[in-house]
Protein backbone atom coordinates (compact mmCIF):
# COMPACT_ATOMS: atom_id res chain seq x y z
CA UNK A 1 0.00 0.00 0.00
CA UNK A 2 1.44 3.44 -0.76
CA UNK A 3 2.56 5.63 2.42
CA UNK A 4 4.79 7.82 3.93
CA UNK A 5 7.99 6.31 5.62
CA UNK A 6 9.42 9.34 7.91
CA UNK A 7 10.74 10.03 11.76
CA UNK A 8 9.03 10.58 14.38
CA UNK A 9 11.05 13.97 14.28
CA UNK A 10 9.63 14.48 11.12
CA UNK A 11 5.81 13.77 12.25
CA UNK A 12 6.44 16.39 14.75
CA UNK A 13 7.94 19.03 13.12
CA UNK A 14 5.28 18.43 10.37
CA UNK A 15 2.53 18.57 13.21
CA UNK A 16 4.75 21.72 14.62
CA UNK A 17 4.51 23.60 11.05
CA UNK A 18 0.48 23.04 10.82
CA UNK A 19 -1.00 23.26 14.15
CA UNK A 20 2.20 24.99 15.64
CA UNK A 21 3.98 24.74 18.90
CA UNK A 22 0.73 23.68 21.46
CA UNK A 23 -0.13 20.99 19.63
CA UNK A 24 3.46 19.69 19.98
CA UNK A 25 3.32 20.77 23.66
CA UNK A 26 0.57 17.74 24.06
CA UNK A 27 3.40 14.94 22.74
CA UNK A 28 4.09 13.23 25.71
CA UNK A 29 7.45 10.83 25.76
CA UNK A 30 5.86 7.95 27.31
CA UNK A 31 6.82 4.66 25.99
CA UNK A 32 4.23 2.22 25.41
CA UNK A 33 5.19 -1.56 25.15
CA UNK A 34 1.78 -2.60 23.58
CA UNK A 35 2.06 0.72 20.88
CA UNK A 36 5.95 -0.84 20.33
CA UNK A 37 5.25 -3.89 19.81
CA UNK A 38 2.80 -2.95 16.96
CA UNK A 39 5.21 -0.29 15.46
CA UNK A 40 8.71 -2.22 14.94
CA UNK A 41 6.73 -4.64 12.78
CA UNK A 42 5.91 -1.87 10.42
CA UNK A 43 7.71 -1.99 6.80
CA UNK A 44 10.33 0.60 7.32
CA UNK A 45 10.89 0.71 3.11
CA UNK A 46 8.25 -0.60 0.64
CA UNK A 47 7.92 -0.07 -3.05
CA UNK A 48 4.36 1.08 -3.87
CA UNK A 49 4.24 0.84 -7.56
CA UNK A 50 2.39 -2.03 -8.14
CA UNK A 51 -0.56 -0.92 -5.43
CA UNK A 52 -0.17 2.87 -7.38
CA UNK A 53 -1.12 1.05 -10.45
CA UNK A 54 -3.77 -0.76 -9.49
CA UNK A 55 -5.26 2.95 -7.71
CA UNK A 56 -4.31 3.05 -4.47
CA UNK A 57 -3.13 6.93 -3.32
CA UNK A 58 -1.52 8.32 -0.18
CA UNK A 59 -0.37 11.67 0.29
CA UNK A 60 3.10 12.32 -0.37
CA UNK A 61 4.70 13.66 3.06
CA UNK A 62 3.08 13.49 6.67
CA UNK A 63 2.55 17.26 6.43
CA UNK A 64 -0.17 16.23 4.28
CA UNK A 65 -1.07 13.51 6.69
CA UNK A 66 -1.54 16.21 9.24
CA UNK A 67 -3.24 19.07 6.92
CA UNK A 68 -5.66 16.22 5.39
CA UNK A 69 -6.70 14.97 9.54
CA UNK A 70 -7.34 18.43 10.28
CA UNK A 71 -9.54 18.97 7.28
CA UNK A 72 -11.25 15.91 7.38
CA UNK A 73 -11.99 14.37 10.62
CA UNK A 74 -10.46 16.79 13.72
CA UNK A 75 -13.79 18.58 13.63
CA UNK A 76 -16.06 15.28 13.94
Amino acid sequence: MPGVSCTVEEQIEALRDVAGNDAVALIRDEPDERIMAIVKNWPRDFAPERARALGFRAEDTFRQIVETYIAEDLKR
